[in-house]
């Protein structure tokens, strides 16, 4: 996604040919997976399916097209954001505006540094281990492969075709990664907004003087703020609308993919693949648990505000004001959740709840 802006100023996306492009690699290594997978279970064949990568790759892809399928609602709701981004530097100062985004470059720069990292790593592995244990006359090996899976006119069983099926297998996790990448990026920017904004409303609510200022002005600046965090519920309702597919799909996938890898680990007793499932299992609990962190964070923004507003002094205005007040708690008390359609709220406790999950699937595999 080439994010950009038109002549009027709003952001849109330039291109789409990038996207179009990773599609097909997309598409070209599930079919050449899923093909290994057929001809191993249903055909009884010889195959060599490169399991993690196909887990790793369905968490990756999912993010990725929901992106694109959802690009029109994101773009709208990252215009709505730019509109109510403070353009003067008081405001944004009060809001803590610099703050917020100095965490948020720390945290984008730490996670480009770990994924440029192990992306290098994952890409160098194969070749040098195909380079120390080939066998010319026998079998390329799952860990000489990066990826694994079908290719046609025997590419991947070609010693002489190792090269081009390696580049094609960098394509694809290249392609991978930046999927994975422009969600984090658009996902966080969005809901680091969104709590940004409740925290100022936060802030606006504990700085009210009831006892100094007139009730006329009193009862205006209430429904002042009460119309500013209806309008924020709705920020939040629609961020849920936009990410609620991904997130179920790529939870289930992740719960399932992380008890399986611990049973490939316990299983396997060549150091190599161990190591290989090791990774993508602590990569997609790391996942889970950012995800439920942001969900958490979400939360604990839009709950606080009941308790700053019951702890005001509401009791010394007037009858009107208080009868604005006591609807606005009752109000409060419907927190705001990340959620996926309303079955599952992602937080710290669902992270435990999908661990635990986890486990027990595993230790049921371990037991049959």
């Amino acid at each position: 996604m080439h994010i950009g802006r038109d002549e009027s100023g709003r952001l849109c996306n330039k291109t789409q040919s990038v996207f179009y492009g990773t599609l097909v690699l997309h598409v070209c290594f599930f079919v050449g997976v899923l093909t290994e997978v057929v001809k191993g279970v249903l055909l009884g064949l010889p195959s060599n399916p490169n399991l993690p990568a196909l887990f790793i790759g369905i968490f990756f892809s999912v993010r990725g097209v929901m992106i694109y399928v959802k690009h029109a609602d994101i773009f709208e709701f990252l215009n709505i954001l730019d509109e109510e981004f403070p353009h003067d530097l008081a405001a944004q100062q009060a809001m803590r505006a610099p703050q917020i985004y100095e965490r948020f470059q720390v945290r984008y720069n730490y996670v480009a540094y770990i994924i440029q990292s192990a992306i290098v790593g994952f890409c160098a592995v194969p070749p040098i281990v195909y380079a120390f244990t080939r066998d010319v006359n026998g079998p390329i090996r799952e860990e000489q492969q990066l990826l694994g899976g079908w290719l046609p006119f025997g590419i991947r069983e070609n010693h002489n075709f190792y090269v081009l099926a390696w580049l094609y297998d960098i394509m694809c996790s290249c392609s991978g990664t930046a999927y994975f990448c422009t969600f984090d990026t658009i996902f966080n920017t969005m809901i680091l907004h969104i709590i940004m904004h409740l925290d100022d409303l936060a802030w606006q609510l504990q700085s009210l003087d009831l006892t100094t200022e007139a009730h006329s002005e009193i009862y205006k600046q209430f429904c002042r703020l009460i119309h500013r965090h209806r309008y924020l519920n709705s920020f939040c309702d629609k961020f849920n609308s936009i990410f609620n597919l991904s997130i179920m799909i790529t939870d289930l996938v992740a719960a399932a993919a992380i008890c399986f890898h611990l049973y490939l680990v316990t299983e396997t007793q060549d150091f190599l693949m161990k190591s290989r499932y090791m990774m993508v299992g602590v990569a997609l609990v790391a996942f889970t648990y950012e995800i439920c962190l942001r969900g958490t964070q979400l939360e604990e923004a839009s709950s606080k505000l009941n308790g700053i507003l019951y702890n005001q002094s509401w009791y010394v205005c007037d009858k009107r004001t208080r009868k604005l007040i006591l609807m606005w708690i009752k109000y409060t008390q419907c927190t705001k959740k990340l959620n996926a359609f309303g079955l599952m709220e992602l937080n710290m406790v669902h992270f435990s709840q999908i661990m635990n999950l986890a486990y027990r699937l595993f230790a049921f595999l371990k037991s049959a």
